[in-house]
């Protein structure tokens, strides 16, 4: 039997909600919520800017 769900990216890596840093020594940002299977909205902290990122980037980044 195939049974069709719909897969979120995110949620698989538990990554929405959760705070990292652009690289070792950057600032932080809030992952919002995915966008595509590609990329998520995220929110940098310090500036309230919300903006696209990839999730492969997101991956990479330190968590906080």
């Amino acid at each position: 039997m195939n049974v069709a769900t719909n897969t979120s990216y995110i949620n698989d890596c538990l990554l929405e909600g959760s705070v990292h840093r652009f690289g070792r020594d950057g600032v932080l940002y809030e992952v919002l919520r995915e966008v595509d299977e590609h990329r998520a909205l995220i929110r940098v902290i310090e500036t309230g800017e919300e903006t696209t990122y990839p999730i492969r980037d997101i991956r990479s980044d330190p968590i906080e």
